[in-house]
């Protein structure tokens, strides 16, 4: 249809009726990502769930309260070695009894593990993802809501998410590559949603006595600061940087610069460090377990790791054009 054509009357409410529905939907599948974010602010729940990737199979419970605004989540592996996780709004505490340690570390955003994975501005993500309602479905006994995010380009993963029709919660997360492969999945395999915790089911069952204690001194970079001495020279389109902190890495010397690049749904993240004396422990070249890609090389004697749940290339692409300023 011409441009010409559209200006007749009857040939623009024609198109504006067939490109009615399509509008509609796509308005539809932001309408249920907002709803899925507001389901994990607002709810309380008890669950269990499995993470799988590629041969890996492992189940967690958790217990995720909300009062009066505030969260406190505990999360626990239910297989493998034993793994307790303790989070609140201020930091993030994990039990390593095998290990005889325990790690904290200060929280400085919203961070993105399941059933919380969306960033709060869910419009933003339109520029590099098509975000379309898929078919109602069932998940875990309850009736889910499908909601395809497919990426624009090769450089990030996509989404199909599965939210309980009647609170909105996420049940069910499979990440996916550009053919469509499923690469990781989240699952609720059981769920309470609402019923009032228990103070003590937020209580970790593992003691702290006898283990060594981590602290991880985490300080963001302020405007009075130096700036920064290292410049990622090529990105993929959309993704721009979050955070620059300086890391105090619990179980070394020495500070860790920690940069975090997203596109509002996929991150990566360029750790730089003083390389060891022993090259031979250094990481150079790319490595992978699951979704989770890696790229290591050494700059002017520093240590530069990207890490991010994106295809081998993102990680390439950034970790072989980060070059030092001076």
């Amino acid at each position: 249809m011409s441009l010409p054509a559209l200006r007749q009357p009857a040939a623009l409410a024609t198109f504006l009726f067939v490109l009615s529905p399509a509008v509609h939907a796509t308005e539809a599948a932001y309408d249920w990502l907002v709803k899925m974010n507001q389901a994990t602010r607002e709810l309380t729940y008890d669950g269990t769930f499995v993470y799988q990737h590629d041969d890996s199979l492992e189940a967690m419970r958790i217990v995720h309260r909300v009062e009066d605004g505030v969260v406190q989540e505990r999360l626990v592996s239910l297989n493998g070695a034993a793994r307790e996780v303790i989070r609140d709004d201020r930091q993030v505490t994990c039990y390593l009894p095998d290990r005889q340690s325990v790690f904290v570390e200060h929280r400085l955003a919203r961070e993105k593990k399941f059933p919380i994975i969306l960033p709060e501005r869910v419009k933003d993500l339109k520029n590099n993802y098509i975000i379309d309602l898929g078919k109602v479905g069932r998940v875990t006994g309850r009736e889910a809501q499908l909601v395809v995010i497919n990426p624009r380009d090769a450089y990030r993963y996509g989404y199909h998410l599965w939210a309980d029709i009647e609170t909105g919660l996420l049940l069910k997360a499979n990440l996916v590559d550009h053919k469509g492969k499923t690469l990781e999945q989240f699952m609720f395999t059981q769920l309470n949603i609402g019923h009032a915790i228990d103070p003590r089911d937020l209580e970790p069952a593992v003691a702290g006595e006898g283990l060594a204690w981590y602290w991880g001194d985490t300080v963001e970079t302020s405007d009075s600061e130096p700036p920064p001495e290292w410049l990622v020279e090529r990105l993929p389109r959309g993704f721009t940087l979050s955070n620059r902190i300086m890391r105090k890495n619990p179980t070394r010397t020495g500070k860790v610069e920690h940069l975090v690049y997203t596109d509002g749904l996929a991150a990566v993240s360029v750790f730089i460090e003083e390389a060891g004396q022993d090259t031979k422990s250094a990481m150079v070249g790319s490595s992978r377990m699951g979704a989770i890609h890696a790229y290591g090389n050494i700059v002017k004697g520093r240590q530069i790791v990207v890490v991010g749940e994106v295809p081998a290339a993102t990680v390439a692409l950034i970790g072989k054009s980060v070059v030092a300023k001076h």
